[in-house]
């Protein structure tokens, strides 16, 4: 069965604009419908034969009915990933628009390799994967390995790459798991096969089943039409399943018969289909609870974790840290028309003192979020207000310990001795911060002598 062009959903106001894009796009092989506003696109949308892969969108819209924020346009669409496609280069535009939820920014005029690039992208990392793209040159994985810990999963990845075992990686959100199922594929005889990703965690539970092996033509009402499950994209190559623990246990007795049986149904079929799939799972979450209270099969569960990747949180190798900062300039520079080779040394110390609790993917973030807007002080406010309890929730927890430790009995004088500690900690480590760790200054501000500052400092054991 011949599969359809990948179809694409353009929205801008300017007509000469996106005739010009339009054309462009369909010598590339997609299908390409217009609109000039978002009223008449949602039209569009309502339409059986319309089920675009990517909307691109100005995000300057004018709208003689009133404007949707981009924001509320990426939160009707759902799972349709959206391009900003703008004439402003305004970097507080592009900071609102990543914000708002599009995949990416590109400016215009339009450079139409690296919009093509930018769409193959975001197709190849979202739930839209049509066959047509899947069977593309593979894009360059951006695993970066500059630690022990990174290296020995490197290794691994290199030992099994060719097997065609299934594999579970596990680790925080954030921490690369898709980069390190696309490099599995990569070193894999696999790798000029379709690599087709799900993100189970975004996929409505009642679309789950059509969306993973499809479904015949009259399956349920808007079926119009028989349409190929991600699994038929992906048969010869490898399906990466992100976040499997999501699953609901009948879909997951369904992957079951898949890896059993290298077969299934599709919905509203009698017929069983065959495939031949190397199956990558990841999770954000250690399944051992799940597989206690039911909500996760154990059969699969040990059929799937043939092999085991642990990717530990940037956290616990923050000697990463500055050799991925610069990573990511050298990166995004060119993307940006940016020259900046460094972060300034107050970010890089906070750098290395921060947590991480959104991992690569954050410092990632960060990184971009100074090339765009140059703003240190801003990130360096926002770190530190997250590293810092609020004073009220920490004297809250110093009174309920003091409860416990002293079975009920209060001492008012003592209770205000140590909350009076906790606000002198917090304003002393608030402003050294701000003083980027220079006592004389911070002592100044403060209005003690450098000794009393060195004393509390000590007392407190307040560290840079």
């Amino acid at each position: 069965m011949n599969q359809p062009l990948p179809q694409l959903l353009i929205v801008d106001d300017e007509e000469g604009v996106w005739h010009y894009t339009q054309r462009n796009l369909q010598s590339l092989g997609y299908e390409v419908l217009a609109s000039t506003g978002w009223d008449e696109a949602k039209t569009l949308l309502q339409q059986s034969d319309v089920q675009p892969e990517i909307i691109l969108i100005e995000p300057l819209l004018k709208s003689k009915n009133g404007s949707r924020t981009l924001q509320e346009i990426c939160a009707e669409v759902r799972e349709i990933p959206v391009i900003a496609l703008s004439t402003s280069r305004d970097p507080q535009v592009i900071v609102e628009a990543i914000q708002a939820g599009v995949r990416d920014y590109v400016c215009k005029p339009v450079e139409f390799k690296q919009l093509s690039e930018t769409i193959t992208n975001t197709l190849n990392s979202s739930n839209h994967v049509p066959a047509a793209l899947t069977k593309a040159e593979p894009k360059e994985v951006d695993l970066v390995i500059c630690g022990p810990e990174m290296e020995r999963i490197y290794e691994t990845i290199l030992q099994i790459a060719e097997t065609q075992v299934p594999v579970l990686i596990q680790g925080e959100s954030g921490v690369g798991k898709d980069l390190v199922a696309r490099m599995i594929h990569r070193e894999s005889n696999l790798h000029d096969k379709p690599f087709v990703k799900v993100n189970c965690a975004a996929m409505p539970t009642e679309l789950v089943e059509s969306e993973l092996f499809g479904y015949r033509k009259g399956a349920f009402t808007g079926a119009h039409m028989d349409r190929v499950g991600k699994f038929e994209f992906a048969n010869g190559g490898t399906i990466f399943l992100d976040e499997i623990g999501e699953f609901t246990p009948a879909i997951q007795a369904k992957l079951l018969q898949v890896l059993q049986e290298g077969r299934f149904t599709r919905l509203g079929s009698n017929q069983e289909t065959e495939v031949e799939v190397r199956i990558l799972a990841a999770t954000n979450r250690k399944l051992d609870q799940a597989l206690k209270d039911g909500s996760f099969r154990e059969d699969l569960y040990y059929r799937l974790n043939v092999v085991n990747l642990d990717i530990p949180p940037l956290r616990e190798r923050k000697e990463e840290i500055a050799f991925l900062s610069k990573h990511f300039l050298e990166k995004l520079g060119p993307q940006y028309g940016n020259t900046v080779t460094s972060l300034p040394k107050e970010l890089e110390r906070l750098f290395g003192s921060y947590n991480w609790p959104g991992n690569v993917r954050e410092l990632e973030n960060l990184v971009k979020r100074y090339m765009v807007l140059q703003d240190a002080e801003s990130i360096r406010t926002e770190l530190e207000s997250k590293m810092t309890p609020g004073v009220s929730e920490e004297i809250d927890e110093m009174t309920e310990r003091y409860l416990q430790e002293n079975d009920g009995r209060i001492d008012l004088k003592e209770i205000s001795k140590k909350a009076a500690a906790v606000a002198e900690r917090s304003m002393i480590t608030k402003t050294l911060r701000r003083m980027q760790w220079n006592r004389w200054k911070a002592a100044k501000e403060l209005k003690v002598s450098y000794k009393t500052l060195l004393t509390k400092i000590q007392q407190y054991g307040i560290e840079s």
